[in-house]
């Protein structure tokens, strides 16, 4: 297991590495951009923004890292061999926010050790700011906002702010008298920025189906170090449990081509609020969708079997 000094090393790395691919980023914002689209019906845009900040993020992880592996979004990973410590790398998320002139998207990058978020940091951009601020974090080392450490209030407020889905009111169950009592419902359009906000406590809870894991990793240690909860949907019991890690099999380091297909459903936030939005919401069940599930599990394509079932991808636009 890794030491504090090592995550503390890591910890400052990957702060390094999100300024210089923010900076990037930057230097492409608010101009003419070149676009690929990923998905069909122009759905889930790539910029050369995208391409650029991915490619100095893997070189440099190479570099410093050489025996790790590494999961990016926008690159297939170079081997399929499972390693202690892999880095997963999402080097703009929210490129729908970015393509429009909207600063709200983020840069993450997060060490896994055997699957479990060790250490991270996220890039997001400040407004009145020329260099953005940098969430950062690592396993019993609390999180940071820059330099100044950052806590999230445990208790429930009277109004809660969240950030959901934007098909969050019909992709999930509600019990009696619960839809009124989420609060002032939003979507940023970026998991990452959502995800540095929770952690500052800006939302009260941010709610997540079927996102991929480097747009989870890094936040979800950030939240549980600043003091909020990370609940995870186990699709086998159907219960919320304490998040844990993205490894299948514990003490099992998983393979990249299993991260690219872990998806699952969380809650994170406040503990007091997390606690009572996971009492009252949990997500639809499609048994055909399942059963497609399970086959293309059967033939090596789907997602692992204790993800949560497949869900329509969060961040479709981005």
């Amino acid at each position: 297991m890794l030491d504090d000094a090592q995550l503390k090393e890591m910890e400052q790395q990957a702060c390094d590495l999100v300024h210089g691919a923010g900076a990037i980023l930057l230097r492409y914002f608010d101009q003419p951009l070149s676009i690929d689209y990923k998905s069909a019906n122009n759905r889930n845009p790539v910029t050369d923004a995208d391409h650029a900040a991915d490619e100095y993020l893997r070189s440099e992880l190479s570099k410093r890292f050489p025996e790790h592996a590494i999961v990016t979004e926008e690159t297939e990973s170079e081997s399929d061999d499972p390693k202690e410590i892999t880095w997963v790398v999402d080097p703009l998320d929210g490129t729908t926010n970015f393509l429009h002139g909207l600063p709200m998207f983020a840069c993450m990058i997060c060490a896994l050790e055997q699957g479990t978020p060790v250490a991270g940091a996220i890039y997001i951009p400040h407004i009145g700011g020329s260099e953005g601020r940098v969430i950062h974090t690592r396993r019993g080392g609390g999180a940071f906002q820059d330099n100044a450490p950052i806590t999230i209030e445990t208790s429930d407020p009277p109004r809660r702010m969240a950030s959901v889905p934007g098909y969050f009111l019909r992709m999930f169950k509600h019990r009696r008298n619960m839809r009124r009592r989420l609060g002032d419902l939003r979507n940023t359009g970026s998991a990452g920025y959502e995800m540095a906000m929770t952690a500052r406590g800006v939302f009260d809870y941010t709610v997540f189906s079927g996102p991929w894991v480097w747009d989870l990793a890094t936040g979800c240690l950030a939240v549980r170090e600043a003091g909020g909860a990370v609940m995870f949907r186990n699709s086998r019991n159907k219960e919320w449990t304490p998040f844990e890690t993205f490894a299948t099999s514990p003490g099992v380091s998983p393979r990249p081509s299993e991260l690219r297909r872990w998806r699952g459903s969380l809650v994170l936030g406040r503990r007091e609020t997390v606690e009572r939005i996971t009492y009252g919401v949990s997500p639809k069940t499609y048994p055909i969708r399942q059963l497609r599930s399970r086959v293309a599990r059967a033939f090596g394509k789907g997602p692992p079997p204790d993800a949560a079932p497949a869900a329509p991808p969060q961040r479709q636009a981005q």
